[in-house]
């Protein structure tokens, strides 16, 4: 009976001391694993996100659940605008999700606005452009439904942007409403860059340069039009917007071959 009694007795301290220990773990894990697991969580590393793009930037510090703060900007000759060039904290550092980060942008320095363009003749743009102290970029051609031949119908930069001074400012000049068919230009014979602005007047666009070795001939010479692998002549009756390659004389005597371009 005794005998029994100890058994008992010594079970209960058994199962006591498994109780004692889980809550003991219970306890630990409650107050000391779960608040550094959670604090861990809640804490990142900060990207370097310095000569980044202001929006990339903030897209690679919000993805962190951190929180971005422009907090200056500074003119700058060497950088384009919106560029970062400080963030505090520093990169690398340890903080929390939730952190403000606080950067500094570049700005243009001594800026000149960019003009508005569209709608004036080709020759008022330029003029517009030169006097804002901007140099005049390329120059496009495409059909409008609405604006009349020669006039503005796109640039870039917009108007209203801040630009740097002798910055390069694009136009697209209209050439009337798109009618039904295009005839090929007369190009044969003439130098490759008048003929390209010939093609895109016409409302056509270039496709590929192919050269030929013609050494009584000066370089650059337009000797034939191809569309669509063929041979065609100037006068053909094309689609707007069709693209036509072109066959240039090339002086190389030691060169007998084709040599293709795409530009």
């Amino acid at each position: 009976m005794f005998s029994d009694i100890n058994k008992i007795k010594s079970v209960i301290k058994v199962l006591s001391l498994i109780f004692i220990i889980f809550i003991l773990l219970v306890i630990f894990f409650d107050k000391i694993v779960m608040p550094l697991y959670i604090h861990h969580n809640k804490e990142v590393i900060l990207p370097d996100v310095i000569e980044k793009k202001y929006s990339e930037a903030k897209n690679i510090l919000e993805s962190k659940g951190l929180k971005v703060i422009v907090e200056d900007k500074k003119p700058v000759d060497t950088m384009p605008p919106d560029i970062i060039l400080t963030q505090n904290p520093r990169p690398n550092s340890v903080v929390r999700k939730g952190r403000r980060v606080y950067v500094t942008l570049s700005t243009i320095a001594n800026p000149v606005i960019v003009p508005s363009l569209i709608g004036d003749s080709e020759r008022e743009a330029e003029i517009k452009i030169n006097n804002s102290k901007l140099e005049i970029g390329l120059i496009e051609r495409d059909f409008s439904s609405f604006f009349p031949e020669g006039v503005v119908i796109n640039q870039s930069p917009l108007s209203g942007t801040k630009a740097r001074k002798g910055e390069l400012v694009n136009i697209t000049v209209s050439i009337g409403k798109s009618p039904d068919e295009i005839i090929v230009p007369d190009i044969e014979g003439k130098n490759l860059e008048i003929a390209k602005d010939d093609i895109k007047k016409a409302g056509l666009k270039i496709g590929k340069v192919y050269y030929w070795v013609k050494n009584d001939l000066l370089p650059n010479t337009i000797l034939g039009i191809v569309f669509k692998n063929e041979l065609i002549s100037s006068g053909t009756p094309l689609k707007p917007g069709d693209s036509i390659d072109v066959v240039v004389s090339k002086i190389d005597t030691s060169i007998a071959n084709i040599d293709s371009v795409v530009f």
